[in-house]
């Protein structure tokens, strides 16, 4: 008796022929064909499952989180926030080396600008979201101009991310300029919404970090 398909599994085939090969080649290897032959399956099942490539990379792009939240990086840069030299330095390292642990969101920094599909598109969106994000987080016991002040230091960072990543590698000693005339951010407190009321007057203080 032949084995049924399991359009999940293969599915899941066609996302993961994706995801290696932006990752070892780069989004101009995609194709309906490399990818069908990556995923060893019929071609015509992307069209059948997906609608046609862009689907396909539609549902790559949504399938996971490609940066890690803004909450999170604060975190875990809090403890420089007197030097706000240091503060962005370990602001750009910190995202750099996030990047390069994962080979497909490396890709997608390096490709972005450069190939225009749902999936860098999307990446795009999370990018940009993802900064403004942070501003938001930081601004928050910030006044107006300390605001902007932090938000084209981020644009800077941003820029000098993507630069490195792009193995430009411009010289970051700049920041050291532009750190000059920022306000230090307050200690960065997690959200613990996940807390009753009942509970709040147990917690501890979450700016112990």
């Amino acid at each position: 008796m032949p084995l049924k398909r399991s359009r999940p599994n293969t599915e899941i085939k066609f996302q993961n022929a994706v995801l290696e090969l932006v990752a070892t080649e780069g989004c101009a290897a995609l194709g309906i064909n490399v990818v069908a032959q990556k995923a060893g399956a019929d071609k015509v099942l992307i069209y059948r499952y997906f609608g046609d490539l862009d689907g396909l990379l539609e549902r790559v792009a949504e399938s996971r989180s490609w940066l890690p939240s803004a909450e999170e990086v604060l975190a875990s840069v809090s403890h420089h926030r007197n030097d706000c030299t240091r503060y962005l330095k370990e602001l750009f390292h910190y995202m750099v080396q996030h990047i390069q642990t994962d080979a497909t969101t490396h890709q997608l920094v390096r490709w972005r600008k450069a190939h225009k599909n749902p999936l860098t598109n999307h990446f795009s969106e999370e990018w940009h979201s993802f900064w403004k994000q942070l501003i938001t987080e930081l601004g928050r016991s910030l006044d107006h101009e300390q605001k902007l002040d932090w938000k084209h230091a981020f644009h800077l960072i941003a820029l000098l991310i993507e630069s490195e990543l792009c193995g430009e590698g411009m010289d970051y000693d700049c920041l050291e300029t532009i750190a000059v005339n920022l306000n230090a951010p307050e200690a960065y407190e997690a959200s613990e919404s996940h807390y009753t009321s009942d509970e709040e007057s147990d917690r501890l203080p979450t700016n112990l970090l």
